[in-house]
């Protein structure tokens, strides 16, 4: 049995902590069983999240780690942060989207979302990622942040004590007029002058379904926008989606309604999806929260099912303090999201991020050692 191990790889700690250079981090994955590599490279940079991505002077270059990280037999994967944009979202006004309340878009911690809706942004990223795979000829690309705005990290379950969040006060975008008079057209109906919440009311209450829908749509239409400029280069690419451990049980189906994600209306574009189980982050149990997981997921799509595993703790830092998060995630919880995998059906593994397998290695490799016995099947 050989499933499927991959990672985000999109800091170059291998350079600045571990004192690889790009062939040896190529070998450095090999060693690791790893399987596939999402990279980033900086013709199409993503933005600055939880990761240094700070590429070292002179030990790098985009074309050659993608070649040398192929010659190891590994399978590289272009990745593009879709929605998330602060750069844009400073430069361009109108970018900015508006809640059900009619309120703004505000920054929080590292997330800042961009309405999908504007012409031109789509075609300026559509621009950049067709020359990062024209540079770099990678064998596929991962389209991350490909959903309607939302900080989904920040909605948590009632655990331990912690009162969760609550649907109602999800704020739900985007209500631009851009957005508004786009809806109106496609489903063919007059939502009036009225303010941004009244017309938000009249959507988000009896034209709830066709407001999903069309969100779904969006969401779907630039997933097909952007494979068809990536085979335009790369005839023969394919295409892993950004998506969610999060279920149509989850905060009153969010991942639909708020965040415009659906198998149906995307499978067309996409091969593979990465659903992102950060367990720690979300304050669940693994091992039975992906097979459940999973499992709904199977009933809907047929494609690639990859479980994406945080492999250290993360937001941990002191404006996340109200979550109450553990502060680290012990090497039996890794080996239980493991076997919660390997009992889920799901194709494969993917990890976020290589820093934290790197790091492991260095400190003796019990974690990877656990990986690659999921991967032969000896977790099952």
């Amino acid at each position: 049995m050989s499933r499927i191990l991959g990672v985000k790889a999109y800091g170059w700690e291998w350079s600045t902590e571990h004192g690889l250079d790009m062939a040896g981090a190529a070998r450095r994955m090999r060693e690791q069983r790893l399987d596939w590599v999402l990279a980033q490279n900086l013709i199409d940079p993503l933005p600055g999240s939880a990761v240094d991505q700070s590429p070292p002077a002179g030990a790098y270059d985009d074309r050659e780690w993608t070649a040398r990280l192929q010659d190891e037999g590994l399978r590289v994967y272009q990745s593009t942060s879709c929605f998330f944009q602060p750069e844009e979202f400073a430069a361009h006004p109108h970018l900015r989207p508006v809640d059900q309340h009619g309120e703004v878009f505000e920054p929080f911690s590292w997330y800042v979302g961009i309405c999908p809706t504007d012409p031109l942004y789509l075609e300026r990223k559509r621009e950049r990622l067709a020359q990062a795979v024209a540079t770099t000829r990678p064998d596929g690309v991962f389209l991350s942040f490909l959903r309607f705005p939302g900080f989904w990290e920040m909605w948590l379950p009632d655990a331990d004590g912690f009162t969760g969040t609550r649907r109602e006060d999800v704020r739900e975008y985007c209500f631009c007029e851009r957005c508004l008079a786009l809806f109106g057209a496609w489903a063919g109906v007059d939502l009036g002058s009225g303010s941004v919440p009244e017309r938000a009311a009249l959507v988000l209450g009896e034209l709830r379904d066709e407001w999903t829908a069309w969100k779904c749509t969006v969401v779907a239409d630039v997933a097909t926008t952007l494979r068809a400029a990536v085979r335009d280069v790369v005839p023969t690419a394919d295409v892993i989606l950004n998506g969610f451990g999060l279920g149509r049980d989850d905060f009153g189906n969010a991942v639909e309604e708020v965040l415009g994600q659906r198998f149906s209306a995307l499978d067309a574009a996409v091969d593979h999806y990465e659903l992102m189980f950060y367990f720690q982050i979300q304050k669940r149990d693994p091992a039975t929260w992906i097979p459940q997981r999973v499992a709904e997921v199977r009933a809907q799509t047929d494609r690639t099912v990859l479980a994406d595993l945080q492999g250290g703790a993360e937001y941990l830092e002191d404006i996340y303090a109200p979550g109450r998060r553990r502060r680290e995630i012990t090497a039996q919880e890794w080996r239980d999201a493991l076997r919660g995998v390997a009992r889920s059906g799901a194709d494969g593994v993917l990890v976020y991020s290589w820093r934290d397998l790197l790091a492991d290695t260095a400190a003796g490799g019990e974690r990877v050692r656990r990986l690659i016995d999921y991967k032969d099947g000896e977790l099952d």
